[in-house]
């Protein structure tokens, strides 16, 4: 026969095995979500600079060493064509940080790090060429540098400016070092920082010589990524000096740049490694950070924003609804545990109670069982005193099944109202027949059957 008690407990388990399952699948959720959206440096970090005699590729090679004690983890530095392929890399995800130089590729989808130094627009010349202005290059040789470079770039909008046709010109997919191998070549124009190396190796020769922009205000006013600079006298040679006089151009910036939605650790760390380690003794023309910090020409990644000025926007409350949001995930994934937790205990002591209650019901078995054995034996007997002693048996295992079995999901079972009504019919049952035996009625013994059936 069915248990009606089923039909209850039925919903009830199945309600708890839904909450215990849509908690777990809370708690796994949400420790995949925290573990996808959290801020974490990459395995290896990759930058992607240009040319190894470069100033670009120096300058990684002098942030290197800092960032990966910082970050622990190793650094690679890819040696490329310039900025356009170094915008191609961070885009493509195969490099975290790139160099570029500012205007010479679109910052759509990436962020700006730190301005790093300025690059002024160097012309160089042949000193036997006789060449006295831009307009002389129409025509010649002149090195532009390699395609996808800044540095071709910028040269391509000077010469734009000067009404020079870049298309007529004669080998122009050259590096500006190829000056000294190559004889035929007239002259490069080049941007870079004033410490490149080769570029100061080339102009201390004092075979060459820098031609002036004169109107490099103008040129500014009509392309804002170009400043006006002076490069001094003297600046790369001295006896004779190289140049002989300040020469007047334009410059671009170096830019320290990221994907927009680059790692905040890695961008601090990169930004710590740049401005906390000294690196102007050996970069001196390195933007300082103060200055930095009110560079506003193409976008700050928000962590560099947030360096410079930790209480930008709302301060404090601001960082604090940000680490909540950014471990809000974990916080779900907590929750979801101590449910999990708080439910197993719950199980584990249910399994107890109903371990408790099973053992109490074997032991109540025990006490039924002793009651039939009384009851098959008293029914054979006609002894009046052997009847007293069977109805004291029965009257202490009811009194001792009342002391020992006292959980009350027991005394709720119909098996223990079974076990109390058979030691009330068997009390009654051996009363009477002991009166019986006596030759008494059965009404005249009530006061010593209540005193041998005492109410539960």
């Amino acid at each position: 026969m069915a248990d009606p008690n089923d039909s209850l407990e039925r919903p009830s388990l199945w309600h708890s095995w839904y909450m215990r399952g849509a908690m777990a699948a809370l708690l796994v959720f949400s420790l995949l979500g925290w573990y996808v959206a959290r801020d974490r440096l990459p395995a290896e970090i990759v930058i992607a600079t240009a040319a190894e005699g470069g100033q670009y590729h120096r300058l990684a090679s002098v942030l290197k060493p800092h960032l990966e004690r910082i970050t622990g983890r190793n650094v690679t530095l890819l040696t490329t064509a310039g900025s356009q392929e170094n915008r191609e890399l961070l885009t493509q995800g195969r490099a975290h940080l790139a160099i570029l130089q500012g205007g010479s590729v679109s910052m759509d989808d990436l962020a700006t790090l730190a301005p790093l130094y300025f690059e002024p627009v160097h012309v160089v010349v042949r000193r036997e060429m006789g060449f006295k202005s831009l307009r002389d290059l129409d025509g010649k040789k002149v090195a532009l540098g390699p395609e996808g470079s800044g540095m071709r770039r910028s040269a391509q909008e000077l010469l734009e400016h000067y009404r020079i046709d870049v298309s007529k010109l004669c080998e122009t997919n050259c590096y500006f070092g190829d000056l000294e191998k190559r004889a035929d070549l007239d002259a490069a124009v080049v941007t870079t920082g004033l410490e490149n190396r080769d570029l100061q190796a080339l102009l201390a020769t004092g075979r060459y010589e820098l031609l002036p922009i004169l109107d490099a205000e103008a040129l500014a006013i009509r392309r804002p990524y170009f400043a006006p600079i002076t490069i001094p006298r003297g600046l790369f040679s001295e006896g004779p000096p190289v140049p002989d006089a300040n020469v007047p151009t334009v410059g671009t910036t170096a830019l320290l740049a990221s994907r927009s939605g680059e790692s905040k650790l890695l961008v601090e760390a990169a930004l710590e490694a740049l401005y906390e380690n000294h690196l102007q003794l050996d970069l001196p023309t390195l933007i300082p950070e103060r200055a930095a910090m009110e560079w506003r020409l193409f976008p700050l990644h928000p962590a560099a924003r947030a360096y410079h000025d930790p209480y930008e926007g709302l301060g404090l409350l601001a960082n604090l609804m940000e680490s909540i949001a950014a471990i809000k995930e974990l916080l779900f994934a907590l929750g979801a545990g101590l449910y999990l937790i708080w439910d197993r205990r719950q199980r584990f002591k249910e399994r107890e109670r109903q371990a408790d209650v099973s053992r109490q019901k074997e032991h109540l078995d025990s006490f039924l069982n002793r009651t039939v054995v009384i009851e098959r034996e008293h029914m054979a007997c006609s002894d009046p005193k052997r009847l007293q002693e069977y109805l004291d048996e029965v009257t202490r295992i009811k009194l001792q099944a009342l002391e020992e079995l006292t959980h009350e999901d027991l005394r709720g079972d119909r098996l223990f109202s079974i076990f109390l009504m058979q030691c009330a019919n068997l009390i009654h049952k051996i009363q009477y027949k002991i009166l019986l035996q006596q030759g008494r009625k059965p009404g005249e013994a009530g006061h010593e059957a209540a005193q041998h059936a005492p109410s539960e």
